[in-house]
This record gives C-alpha cells, sequence and structure tokens, in this order.
C-alpha cells in the first residue's frame, strides 16, 4: 500500500515538474528537460500542433461605447484615415481659480485660453477649424459620460473664439519661449494652440465675486465659481480630407522641470502702472469630457462591418470606441475530450498587415486586450460596471498574457494554456464562445492597426499525452 502511494505521489510530483518546466521554457523543438523523471509509459505522446485555420473565423466590430470622463489626456482634431474614414474628436473642460482677485475697480485688457498638446497623427499640413463655446449645463467629475455625449447641446450657441489652426509636430529647439538659447539649449516638442476669447467672456469672469464668508460654513470660492461659470467646449469642425488628432495635456511637466498647463489667463490693469493676470486652471478636480465620432461609410470594410455571417480578409482595430474584433474557434470544443492532455503552451497569434501600416505616421496600438465573450454573446460579466471577462492565464502575469505589438515578428500573441485546459476539464465559466479583441487606453490615445484575418490567425498548441 505504501509503495503504490509512494508511486503515485513519485508520478504526480514528476508530472507537474515537467509541465512547468515545458510551461516556461517550451520552445518550437519543446524543452525535453524532465522527461526521464516519468515512469516507463507515463508519457504517450507530446507534441506541437495547429490548430486548422478553417476553423477559425474573425469578425470586425464596432466597439461598445467608451467611458470619457476624467480622462488622462484629451482628443482634438479631425482625422480623414486612408483606410478607417473619419474620426472627429472634440471636448469640455471645467475651469477653476488659482487664486481670487478682487476685480472691483480693474480694468480688463485681455483674456487668453491655452491648450497645451504634444502628439498628433495624421497629416498635420491641414488646417483644422477649431471653435470656443460656454458651457450652460454643469460637468459633474463624478459622473459616467460616453464617447457620443453631445457637447453641443450642453453649450451655449455664442462662439467665444474661432481660428484655423494647422497642427505643428515639433518646436525650433532654441525657441526662446522655454528660456532656450545657443549657450543653453532647450529641446521641446510642446505645441501652444492660443485663443483670444471675446469681450462677453471677459466682461463675465470680470463680474465674478467671490461670496461673503460666513462663519461655520464651507466658504470654497471655486464651488460657486464653477455654478457661475460651467466651463468650455473646444470644438473640431469638420472636414472632407487630410486632418490630424492633437494630443491634449491638462498639464504637463517636461524632463527639465518645466511645467505647462492647459489655462485661461485673464490679463488686467488696476492703474495706468500695476498689471496683473487671473489663471483659471484644469485641476484634477476638473470635470473633463470628451467626445469621439466616427464614419466609417467611405471604408472598404464598411460592407462587412458588424455582419457575422460574412468574413472579410482583414480585420481592423481602433481606439476611441472604434472598432473592435470577435474570434471564433468552435474546433477548441474537441478538445473537451481530452481529459489526459496536460496543456503546456497555447499560443494565439495575430499578424499584422504590413502592407497597410506605416508606423512613423500611424503608429500602431502597443498593446491590444483580449477578453472572452459569454454565454449570451456578450463581452462583460458585469453590464452596469462594464467589466471585461478575462481567461485565467492573465492572473499569471501581463507579461506571461501577451498582447503587446512584437515589432520584430510584426505580430500580437496571447498565452492561453491555462484557459484551453479548462475548457478540457469543462468548467461551466470558462465555455468556448469566442474571444474579444479591442485595443488599451481607448479614450486618451488614437491608435489604429489592420490585422490579417482569419486564414492567417494562428493558434499553436503545445500539449503531453498522459495515462
Amino acid at each position: 500500500m505504501v509503495k503504490n502511494v509512494q508511486k503515485v505521489m513519485f508520478k504526480f510530483v514528476a508530472v507537474f515538474a515537467l509541465l512547468v518546466i515545458t510551461l516556461w521554457g517550451c520552445n518550437d523543438e519543446m524543452n525535453k528537460t524532465g522527461y526521464d523523471l516519468l515512469l516507463p509509459g507515463d508519457l504517450v505522446s507530446a507534441r506541437k500542433v495547429s490548430v486548422d485555420k478553417a476553423s477559425i473565423k474573425a469578425y470586425t466590430v464596432t466597439d461598445t461605447q467608451v467611458k470619457t470622463n476624467n480622462p488622462q489626456l484629451s482628443l482634438l482634431g479631425t482625422f480623414n484615415d486612408p483606410i478607417f474614414g473619419k474620426t472627429t474628436t472634440d471636448f469640455a473642460y471645467q475651469f477653476r481659480l488659482a487664486d481670487f482677485h478682487d476685480l472691483t475697480n480693474a480694468t480688463a485688457d485681455s483674456l487668453i485660453l491655452t491648450l497645451i498638446y504634444k502628439d498628433t497623427y495624421g497629416a498635420t499640413g491641414t488646417p483644422q477649424s477649431l471653435k470656443i463655446y460656454e458651457l450652460n449645463t454643469d460637468l459633474d467629475p463624478l459622473a459616467t459620460y460616453y464617447q457620443d455625449i453631445n457637447l453641443k447641446s450642453l453649450s451655449n450657441n455664442e462662439v467665444l473664439a474661432e481660428k484655423m489652426y494647422v497642427p505643428k509636430f515639433k518646436l525650433d529647439s532654441l525657441t526662446s519661449k522655454y528660456g532656450s538659447t545657443k549657450l543653453n539649449p532647450k529641446d521641446t516638442v510642446l505645441q501652444e494652440i492660443r485663443f483670444r476669447l471675446n469681450a462677453s467672456m471677459v466682461q463675465k469672469l470680470m463680474a465674478f465675486k467671490a461670496p461673503a464668508v460666513i462663519p461655520g460654513q464651507d466658504n470654497n470660492v471655486n464651488d460657486v465659481f464653477l455654478k457661475y461659470f460651467k466651463g468650455l467646449y473646444i470644438e473640431a469642425g469638420d472636414m472632407n480630407q487630410g486632418g490630424s488628432i492633437m494630443k491634449i495635456f491638462p498639464s504637463y511637466t517636461d524632463p527639465k522641470l518645466f511645467v505647462h498647463n492647459t489655462e485661461m489667463k485673464l490679463y488686467y490693469h488696476s492703474n495706468d502702472t500695476t498689471r496683473d493676470s487671473i489663471i483659471y486652471h484644469v485641476s484634477s478636480n476638473s470635470a473633463r469630457v470628451s467626445r469621439f465620432i466616427h464614419n466609417y461609410s467611405s471604408t472598404n470594410f464598411a460592407t462587412n462591418l458588424d455582419k457575422m455571417d460574412q468574413q472579410d480578409s482583414l480585420i481592423y482595430l481602433q481606439t476611441t470606441g472604434g472598432l473592435s474584433d470577435k474570434i471564433y474557434i468552435p474546433s477548441l470544443n474537441n478538445w473537451k475530450d481530452s481529459a489526459n492532455c496536460a496543456i503546456n503552451k497555447a499560443e494565439l497569434i495575430f499578424p499584422v498587415d504590413k502592407s497597410k501600416i506605416d508606423t512613423l505616421i500611424y503608429p500602431v496600438p502597443q498593446k491590444i486586450i483580449l477578453s472572452l465573450i459569454n454565454s449570451t454573446g456578450g463581452i462583460f460579466s458585469d453590464e452596469s460596471k462594464r467589466i471585461l471577462i478575462f481567461p485565467s492565464d492573465l492572473a499569471l502575469s501581463e507579461t506571461y498574457y501577451g498582447g503587446t505589438y512584437n515589432k520584430t515578428a510584426g505580430t500580437y500573441s496571447f498565452n492561453l494554456a491555462k484557459h484551453l485546459q479548462e475548457i478540457i476539464k469543462g468548467k461551466g465559466e470558462f465555455k468556448n464562445y469566442g474571444f474579444y479583441l479591442s485595443t488599451d487606453d481607448k479614450n486618451a490615445i488614437f491608435r489604429r492597426v489592420v490585422l490579417k484575418g482569419s486564414s492567417s490567425i494562428r493558434f499553436e498548441i503545445t500539449y503531453s499525452k498522459i495515462k
């Protein structure tokens, strides 16, 4: 009896050691280390196979609505993508008082709105039509807003400022704007878009009075100010060719410790010699809401978009609530009868169509996300909280799980060994309903990529058959 127990324990430890070694060290030749630990006859076969490509189905679908409240960065501009059609991005901000000045006897000189941006995506030489409106509806920093919010409907009709602006790639490294000289050059790729707001906005801010101080009550001037001035909507106009999308920073600290802020500044003087200014800034407590609009009517994939009865040779991914993909591999269900299979590695590989990308002009997403489709065809475990369902392999580590772009191979790949093992075991919550492929950083960065379709997607499985 003891010998039988010892034999069983030895087999368990040996097999476990083999699986761990293979899982972390397996390559195309298959690491043979540890095979000699198995008792004769325990290992029937160890091989690497590829899922039949004919059984893989891939479709491009419009992404789910993206939350756009309080993003780290805001996107601004209209971009006519040669592959992905037209995208328009703009936003609204709350502004807070950095400090309060009594303007009773002051005279206004000017009111300047400055937007700070660093990166652009698309054709920088095309002028953008930009307009500024005052919000007439409160923005709630704690509320949830989505990409299709109609910011224009939350604003007054009066245009406070407008300009045709040509986005730039970078400034002269010897510009004096940040104290740069030939002796002390300070490179920067930060840009500024400056608007002079009209007289009605100037008069409104000049007329603001701080509330009287009431002992024992909260006397936060900004609470009163936000009711008085609800913020600004910065609108990107329509255009039918070219264009680009700028990445706006509410605040930015460069490596040389210069702090740059998106802000309004009211310049005024109290007499002929005394001049001063008030800063209205976008703080971490300010509500920030983005709007994203996509038009795919002119694209080659428009006829197949959101259709599951016809596949395309390519599939498409895009941030800003644009495009995602659904992947189905019904043949994985065949592994349910493989109860004695130990999955050492299961790699799902998505090749990029390099003929459709130019990483200098159109950088691809650095990372994409693979999640699970549920039994009803949805992608969330909790619809109200919009929580994606991830394969259990992600819990091992993000590095092991994958999803990062491999520039050399031109692929994105995911390791799904644990997930496939759970399909074999028949765990109800891990049934094979398919995968949902989407982008990371959906509401703060603009990226897109073209992937090869089902005939090029690979699912490579390394497994051991054990008695």
